[in-house]
């Protein structure tokens, strides 16, 4: 097995959100040992639906298995000051933090960055957090819908007239997880050149406005032009139904406009109104009438092929079901099956990116909450038996 990118870098993952359990669930994907450290009774994601077989067990929230896949789990209670003494031990084996508690949280602990580089000069922190640790908002609660309208991509999604858009699932957070793994890994490339460790202060909604650059460069250096949100209907502005779904189309890629009223084998759309692109917006809504039509009793399956053979502009609008059996994933091991020892064999998206060199490996599922306690505090930091009894009766682990 080849060692992987982050081979021999050890990492405490103490998040209990999307965000966080990503950053370091990306660490370990490449060869970093991260080891998940949740409170007693086990972090909020495991509390976070959906469940396998819609069973609200601990081990069996989804969100829990794939954000924590390839890690160890061990339980430390934070709050008692034998877990803190604990934690700081831990603290001098390990390269990296990853945490996402409210800014000053872990300070007032005496866990904070300045507390741990005390013992730990080389300590990388990573924190993710919806605003940041500074500013007149870092105290403020945030969520993904948050993110979202404070980063101003909600601004400009959806159809004008309407109210804004929010996309679905949890992107801001993923955006948080990906940012925060990328600068650990700048961090831990500057730390192997000067011995030196930093704290590192991922803003979330910070994320999400970073993707809108092009957009907010607008408004300053253009006269306050703005980008809006699209026209309702006209001009292959939204999806369009098929027999079995929806497709999405686009002028470009190449093909001629021939071409695309082939594809639709609708010989109407050559009239000037629509084939002379001076005309076409003004025309938009009547253009999008006859290709509904054209293609209502057609199959996306069909036309995708086609569209690719004429270079045309077009997608396929995927179904959970449709992208776990979408061949092109399937033809680069973007899913995994990995068997956990409660939820049993599953199916998993896992390879998010391939290195030639140190590729993926999906070595384990996520970690039982403190299935690990035993290898890291006996084992791992030489604890008796009789102490980790005790720490457990303590409810310090």
């Amino acid at each position: 097995m080849p060692p992987g990118a982050l081979d021999g870098v050890k990492v405490l993952d103490l998040s209990q959100d999307i965000a966080g359990s990503f950053c370091a669930r990306l660490l370990a994907d490449y060869g970093a040992e991260v080891l998940k450290l949740e409170p007693p009774g086990g972090a909020a994601l495991r509390r976070m639906g959906p469940f396998f077989q819609d069973d609200p067990h601990p081990e069996k929230s989804l969100f829990f298995l794939v954000l924590n896949l390839n890690k160890k789990g061990a339980t430390i209670n934070l709050e008692s000051a034998t877990g803190r003494a604990i934690f700081k031990e831990l603290i001098e084996h390990v390269d990296v933090v990853v945490e996402s508690y409210q800014p000053g949280y872990l300070a007032s602990l005496g866990l904070g960055y300045d507390d741990l580089e005390q013992l730990n000069p080389g300590l990388v922190m990573t924190s993710i957090t919806p605003f940041g640790q500074d500013g007149p908002y870092s105290q403020y609660q945030g969520e993904e819908i948050v993110s979202y309208a404070m980063g101003m991509i909600m601004s400009v999604s959806g159809i004008q007239g309407r109210e804004p858009l929010k996309h679905g699932g949890f992107q801001a957070q993923y955006e948080g997880g990906l940012n925060g793994a990328a600068a650990t890994a700048m961090a831990l490339f500057s730390q192997v050149n000067t011995g030196e460790g930093q704290h590192i202060d991922v803003s979330v909604t910070e994320c999400v406005a970073s993707s809108m650059m092009a957009t907010q460069t607008m408004y300053p250096f253009m006269g306050g032009t703005q980008h809006r949100r699209r026209a309702q209907g006209g001009m292959f502005t939204h999806p369009m139904a098929c027999a079995d779904g929806w497709i999405i189309v686009q002028t470009g890629g190449g093909a001629s406009w021939e071409d695309i009223c082939d594809l639709f084998e609708a010989p109407e759309m050559m009239d000037p109104r629509f084939s002379d692109p001076a005309q076409r917006p003004q025309n938009g809504a009547e253009l999008d009438r006859i290709i509904v039509d054209a293609i209502k009793d057609r199959s996306k399956w069909d036309l995708f092929p086609k569209a690719a053979q004429a270079r045309i502009l077009f997608g396929v609008v995927q179904t959970p079901r449709e992208l776990v059996e979408c061949p092109q994933l399937a033809s680069r091991d973007f899913f995994r099956e990995v068997d956990h020892p409660v939820i049993g064999r599953i199916k998993v998206p896992a390879v998010l990116f391939n290195f030639s060199v140190s590729p993926y490996q999906l070595r384990c599922p996520s970690p039982t909450l403190g299935q690990n306690n035993r290898e890291i505090y006996v084992e791992g930091l030489g604890y008796s038996q009789e102490d980790f009894c005790r720490l457990r009766q303590l409810n310090a682990i």
